[in-house]
């Protein structure tokens, strides 16, 4: 299940994988993939990427916080 998509409101790819949440292609991480062990580590991961700038899509981090609260 993919949290948001590259495109035109994001600059992130984030999905769901077993064991964790990965970003593809992390631009924090000069391309390479970042996996968050949780929910919570992927939210701080996201919430960098909105402090350098990048388009993070509310509805992400929002989905990400259900989880949390789940």
């Amino acid at each position: 299940m993919a949290y948001c998509r590259f495109g035109r409101d994001s600059d992130v790819y984030v999905y769901a994988i077993e064991g964790g949440v990965e970003c593809c292609r992390c631009r924090l991480l000069d391309g390479r993939w970042f996996k968050a062990p949780d929910a919570a580590q992927m939210m701080e991961h996201l919430l960098a990427h909105r402090a350098a700038g990048h388009r993070v899509p509310e509805s992400a981090l929002d989905e990400l916080r259900q989880e949390l609260a789940a």
